[in-house]
């Protein structure tokens, strides 16, 4: 039977169930339970492990789970239940709506005591942030007929290096399998490269023998135009100076001056016979 907001209250009045020193009465509902984050473990903590004294050193207390990431979350209640007590876990509405699923729901036998965890995966677009704060999970209780033996196996301690080293950082490994799919692609582009490039050289080395003496005819001919050009320079420049050398001497070369006219002969002097 199925217990409800009155029953839940008086058994927790009554000692059948016990959710540790931090539990508040307004986490109970009409019907369950809320359940809120503790510790909280991200998978790629565990490359910390030699770093720290203890695996509870690798907690923190709030993070935001990126799409497609996975993590670990140590419940902060400790639960203890009667032996004719048991209990549901399921994911909170609050959660399943944006996307985030809960990998490990399931029933929680009657006598069971001590911590319990849940893994979380962000199947949606968004970050969700997670704090201390955060409702994660929602537990349902019931009473048996008859008390039962109980839980045989101790007291749950909680998360633990043996699950967080099951788990990937992100959902099934997407991002080291994408990384090796991007290797295959790389590595079959470069290997088509390379077959191009080996293509190339044999073309070139079937053509370039063909071309080698057009080209160099080619290269000759500059070369005779060069020099040509060279030649015809010196000509020019050569015509340049003799023109400039004509135009500074004198066009008109002066006449000697004209010799002076003979002086007319005098007259013969007529002496009078007497």
């Amino acid at each position: 039977m199925l217990l409800t907001d009155a029953e839940i209250r008086t058994a927790v009045l009554s000692g059948e169930i016990d959710f540790g020193r931090l539990f508040d009465h307004r986490q109970i509902q009409s019907a369950s339970i809320d359940l809120t984050a503790g510790k909280i473990y991200i998978p790629d903590k565990i490359k910390e492990i030699n770093k720290v004294q203890s695996f509870s050193d690798l907690a923190i207390h709030q993070c935001s789970i990126g799409a497609g990431e996975a993590i670990i979350i140590e419940l902060s209640e400790n639960i203890q239940l009667s032996k004719d007590i048991g209990g549901i876990l399921l994911p909170p509405n609050s959660l399943t709506k944006n996307g985030i699923i809960m990998t490990n729901p399931g029933h929680i036998d009657p006598g069971y005591s001590g911590k319990l965890t849940v893994c979380l995966i962000n199947m949606g677009k968004d970050a969700a942030p997670m704090e201390p704060s955060s409702v994660v999970a929602t537990l349902l209780l019931f009473r048996l007929n008859a008390p039962s033996s109980g839980y045989q196996k101790g007291p749950g301690t909680g998360a633990n290096l043996t699950q967080l080293s099951k788990l990937s950082k992100d959902f099934a490994n997407i991002s080291e399998r994408s990384y090796d799919d991007i290797k295959r692609v790389i590595w079959r582009h470069f290997i088509a490269a390379l077959g191009l490039l080996s293509l190339a050289f044999a073309i070139l080395a079937i053509v370039v023998p063909s071309l080698l003496p057009v080209a160099t005819g080619l290269l000759e001919n500059r070369h005779s135009e060069s020099k040509n050009g060279e030649a015809i320079k010196k000509l020019e420049e050569q015509i340049k100076t003799l023109q400039s050398q004509l135009e500074n001497k004198p066009s008109v070369i002066d006449a000697p001056a004209p010799a002076p006219a003979p002086a007319p002969a005098p007259a013969p002097d007529h002496k009078e016979t007497e």
